[in-house]
């Protein structure tokens, strides 16, 4: 069956439809939950969190195609939720000033590093390295110009760039 058709049925009260399309792509959703929150508990429950409000609000979808676009803005914004919540924001070693003076030899989590980036270039590159999504998925998502998610992407890089270092230099 097609997305169209199953989300034709949910619309119509049809539980089981709704459930069909979640799980088409389980795998997918609770790894963009697990990216933002990095527990599986807390990927878990805003995933809960997501097929309630599609439950709830799949009768205002207007592009039956848009489904899992849709979805997916849904459970970003129940991940930011569930992290302002629970105020579980990563920090970085104690000490670190946003200068690495020897790359490499600090031990230094990218992953938390990229959480210290501003809300909206964390996303972006969250969404693009780890989740494989499209410029063109991501601004959907973000409800914003595609080339507005290539430059948030070109100054979160650059920002993670001077805090770790470019790990590599030419020699002259």
């Amino acid at each position: 069956m097609d997305v169209g058709e199953l989300v034709a049925r949910a619309k119509a009260g049809d539980k089981q439809a709704l459930l069909d399309l979640v799980l088409a792509r389980e795998r997918e959703f609770f790894g963009l939950g697990f990216v933002y929150l990095r527990n599986e508990h807390d990927a878990a429950d805003a995933l809960q969190d997501m097929i309630v409000i599609l439950y709830n609000r799949i009768g205002t979808l207007k592009k039956d195609e848009a489904f899992y676009s849709w979805a997916n803005q849904i459970l970003v914004r129940c991940c930011l939720t569930k992290l302002r919540a629970n105020k579980r924001w990563f920090s970085l070693p104690e000490g670190f000033d946003g200068v690495v003076e020897q790359p490499g030899d600090t031990g230094l989590d990218l992953l938390a590093a990229v959480h210290r980036l501003p809300a909206a270039q964390r996303d972006v590159i969250l969404l693009f390295y780890y989740r494989d999504m499209t410029f063109e998925d991501i601004s959907e998502i973000q409800s914003c110009p595609v080339g507005t998610v290539k430059s948030r992407l070109h100054q979160g890089l650059k920002k993670l760039k001077g805090w770790l270092g470019d790990g590599y230099r030419e020699e002259t």
